[in-house]
């Protein structure tokens, strides 16, 4: 098994506490700040935060913030443990937005126009729309948004209304509005598709034995002269 960090004591390098859900965190303010200007500010920029040596973050989870240092940090064996899945995407896309991690941003990216985008990939549809949530408040690349919007016009429509029914409708309309686009983008592919199919098996045919004729009207060759 795997070791991991449960940030819960300080250590010689672990010198700056956060605290969320009032549990203390311990982290390495300068390895933070090399990767975030978030936590360049927070732990060395002219706040109080940055004199105390602590600050308080509001509104998150704490189990979330462990997952995010446990991808970012090295583990006590200094390896980086860095496999973005559909279970961790949306909690990532999150921090990377909140905390301005541009790598991470990167990587997250990098997933979805790699591994994510194929079309043997799996993916939950509850999954897919809070990826999806977390990716556009993220500002994700739109050919990004546009492969999670793909996945997502593969479940059938009255699903998709279900799963986006409890977002806000800043959320749900654009949701809906885009899966109804590529789901009629690609009925009319289909039958562009078929007319292209049906043209060229005609013109086929045609080349072979002229389609006119099969209409000619033959005379027996007992009435011939």
């Amino acid at each position: 098994m795997k070791a991991e960090n449960d940030f819960s004591q300080r250590s010689p390098l672990r010198q700056f506490e956060l605290v969320v859900e009032k549990r203390s965190i311990f982290v390495n303010a300068h390895y933070l700040a090399e990767i975030s200007p978030y936590f360049e500010y927070l732990c060395f920029g002219d706040f109080r935060e940055a004199r105390e040596g602590r600050a308080e973050l509001e509104d998150e989870s704490y189990d979330e913030v462990i997952e995010l240092l446990r991808f970012i940090c090295p583990d006590p064996e200094y390896l980086l443990r860095r496999d973005v899945t559909e279970a961790n995407f949306a909690v990532l896309t999150h921090f990377s937005h909140l905390m301005q991690i541009p790598s991470l941003h990167r990587q997250l990216e990098a997933f979805i126009e790699g591994e994510f985008s194929s079309d043997d990939y799996e993916v939950k549809d509850t999954s897919l729309v809070d990826m999806i949530v977390e990716a556009k408040d993220a500002a994700f690349s739109d050919p990004v948004m546009e492969i999670l919007h793909k996945k997502l016009a593969k479940v059938e429509l009255e699903r998709v209304k279900e799963l986006v029914k409890k977002l806000p409708g800043s959320y749900a309309e654009p949701i809906l509005a885009e899966v109804q686009r590529l789901v009629q983008s690609l009925i009319s592919e289909c039958q562009r598709m078929w007319v292209d199919d049906i043209s060229s098996f005609q013109h086929r045919i045609s080349g072979i034995y002229p389609i006119t004729s099969l209409f000619r009207p033959t005379i027996p060759a007992v009435f011939a002269l």
